[in-house]
C-alpha cells in the first residue's frame, strides 16, 4: 500500500517490467528507450549503499541521451559488438511496491532479477532492480532504473548490453 492509499496497478507494472526485459532480450533498444521518460536515467552503482550517483563512481550512470548514443554504437556495423551476437535472457521476480512519492506521482518498485548474457562466453548476473515509475497519460514510464548487482564490488567482465 502506498503512503497516501493510492494503489498502483501491479499487473500493469509487472507487464511493463516484463516488456522491458523482452526488449532488452531482443536488443530492441528503440522500443526499450521508449519506455523511459524524457529525463529518464539508467544507473548501476558500484555499491548498493550508494545514494548519490554523481558523488561516486558507477558502472553506468546514463541519461536518455547517453542511452541513445550507446544504442547507436551498439547497432553500428563497425562496432565490435556486431562481430558476435549478444544474446540474453532475464528473469524478474518478487516485484513489489517499495513506496509512493506523492510530490512526483512516482511509484518506487523493487524486484529481484537474474540475467544471463552471452557474448563470446556466458555470464550470469543477479541482483535487485529499483524502478521509479512516473504516472503519465499513456501509462507508467521509467524515470529511473537502478540495478544493484550482487557482485558489483568485484572485478566484472565488460558489460556489452544493459542488464
Amino acid at each position: 500500500m502506498s503512503d497516501n492509499n493510492k494503489s498502483p496497478d501491479m499487473a500493469e507494472i509487472q507487464n511493463l517490467l516484463n516488456l522491458e526485459a523482452r526488449y532488452l532480450n531482443s536488443a530492441d533498444f528503440d522500443k526499450w528507450i521508449s519506455l523511459y521518460t524524457e529525463d529518464g536515467i539508467y544507473w548501476m552503482p558500484l555499491d548498493s549503499e550508494q545514494t548519490d550517483p554523481e558523488a561516486h563512481d558507477s558502472i553506468f550512470y546514463e541519461d536518455r541521451t547517453l542511452m541513445e548514443v550507446r544504442k547507436r554504437n551498439f547497432d553500428h556495423q563497425l562496432s565490435p559488438s556486431m562481430q558476435y551476437p549478444v544474446r540474453s535472457s532475464r528473469i524478474i521476480s518478487d516485484v513489489h511496491l517499495h513506496k509512493y512519492e506523492t510530490d512526483s506521482d512516482t511509484y518506487i518498485i523493487n524486484s529481484s532479477f537474474q540475467a544471463v548474457l552471452f557474448y563470446k562466453e556466458q555470464t550470469v548476473y543477479a541482483g535487485n532492480y529499483q524502478h521509479h515509475l512516473q504516472v503519465t497519460d499513456s501509462g507508467y514510464k521509467i524515470k529511473l532504473k537502478r540495478v544493484d548487482l550482487l557482485n558489483a564490488d568485484m572485478p566484472l567482465p565488460p558489460i556489452m548490453i544493459y542488464i
